[in-house]
């Protein structure tokens, strides 16, 4: 039933073998000869770090992303991005590690039959996408806004191997001649979010795993090992902008508070961005006068500012990956206001999380509970799922956004 997860890994393993093809044919044409098949091992051997490294920033570029597959006008351009940000990194790895090939002209040939052969491979995929007249006819179980959502994205997306031809409110309603699938299952495949508004509370507490004793302490270890090893990468930037900050209005750093894991509350750190010294707690009135300085605004560009939350991260306060911690006075309406808001505590917030990777509608500065609403959604999907995989994922599409300087 996985539709989406089949043809992902379709993707992937028709990526991978013509990624390995298209070493064969830069042989091919950089010899004009048929590659022998030891001349081909040896070269394939410290190729292999290379394609690997494609199917990453694959990833990064959003090339397995349901939402992106069908958007044929940006394909080639996003292959094409891919692969040479792949070739140059590879290109200073050659050069630099003693190998017994000359990798120069190869990768440039490489990089020329890879872009062709990947553009070929994704629109064929594309153009077989399934008719409606072959997708399984299904009766959808479920009822409220969520369920006709999901109703109208299957039956108007080709992508998926099913097709609604009906709809009802519980199991055992239909006449019994097509499948019958419940609705929050397939929504949370679909949209990487949970139906918090079609959900009872006992669904919702239920569906989330209360034990990951392995997954939190290895979880732990990483977040220790990484920020200490950023910590000392990042110091020397850390110092240079604190002293500019300092030249410029006589403070550096900043200290805001947050609600983090059990309700507990925590100040991360910042470098300061806007004119006033001191945290505006979210007060209207207050940012209107804290208005963020030409040197904060480079800071908040380049994700500067926020590297003291490495700090947060050692003494625990934070994980790297994590539901984002909210204001104390912004918490408070939305525990009122928002289902299942609370199980957003059950963990250690984090720097990035499920919701900031998807949500780019989140919002900013003072409450609001319809667009939190949505942001709570996502955070549950991660609590119920949370895994070292989707960790990944995150940290992955994380950097996606830092070099894009986008992003919540």
């Amino acid at each position: 039933m996985a539709f989406d997860r089949r043809e992902t890994a379709i993707l992937l393993i028709g990526d991978f073998l013509i990624l390995v093809a298209s070493l064969w044919a830069a042989l091919l044409v950089r010899n004009l000869t048929l590659p022998s098949l030891g001349y081909f091992e040896t070269n394939l051997l410290p190729f292999l770090p290379v394609f690997l490294l494609s199917l990453v920033v694959f990833y990064i570029a959003g090339l397995y992303e349901k939402q992106t597959r069908p958007i044929r006008s940006v394909m080639g351009i996003r292959i094409f991005g891919a692969q040479v940000a792949t070739v140059a990194i590879a290109a200073i790895l050659f050069f630099v590690l003693p190998l017994d090939i000359a990798p120069k002209t190869i990768l440039v040939l490489y990089l020329v039959v890879s872009v062709f052969a990947e553009s070929l491979w994704r629109f064929y995929r594309m153009n077989r996408e399934i008719r409606e007249g072959k997708r399984t006819p299904v009766v959808l179980v479920g009822s409220g806004p969520a369920a006709l959502e999901l109703y109208d994205e299957v039956n108007n997306n080709n992508q998926y191997l099913i097709r609604f031809v009906g709809r009802v409110d519980k199991k055992g309603q239909s006449d019994g001649t097509v499948p019958e699938m419940e609705f929050a299952p397939l929504y949370e495949e679909i949209f990487d979010r949970m139906p918090i508004d079609s959900m009872a509370s006992r669904e919702v507490i239920d569906s989330l795993p209360q034990q990951h004793a392995i997954y939190d302490h290895s979880k732990r270890m990483f977040d220790i090992i990484l920020a200490a090893v950023a910590s000392v990468i990042t110091l020397p930037f850390i110092i240079i902008a604190a002293l500019a900050l300092i030249v410029e209005n006589g403070s550096a750093f900043i200290r805001q508070e947050r609600v983090g894991k059990d309700g507990r509350k925590f100040y991360i750190i910042k470098l300061r961005s806007r004119v006033l010294s001191y945290d505006d707690r979210g007060d209207p009135e207050l940012q209107k006068k804290n208005y963020v300085t030409k040197l904060g605004g480079f800071l908040r560009k380049t994700r500067i500012d926020e590297l003291p939350q490495l700090w947060n991260v050692l003494i625990d306060d934070l994980s790297f990956i994590g539901p984002r911690p909210e204001l104390p006075a912004i918490v408070a309406v939305y525990e009122k206001e928002i289902p299942f808001y609370q199980a957003r505590h059950s963990i250690v917030p984090g720097l990035s999380g499920w919701a900031q990777i998807h949500d780019y509608d989140a919002p900013r500065g003072g409450a609001d509970v319809v667009r939190t609403k949505r942001k709570v959604s996502y955070d549950l999907y991660y609590l119920k799922h949370r895994s070292f995989g989707l960790d990944l994922a995150i940290a992955i599409k994380t950097l996606r956004t830092l070099f894009a300087f986008s992003g919540t």
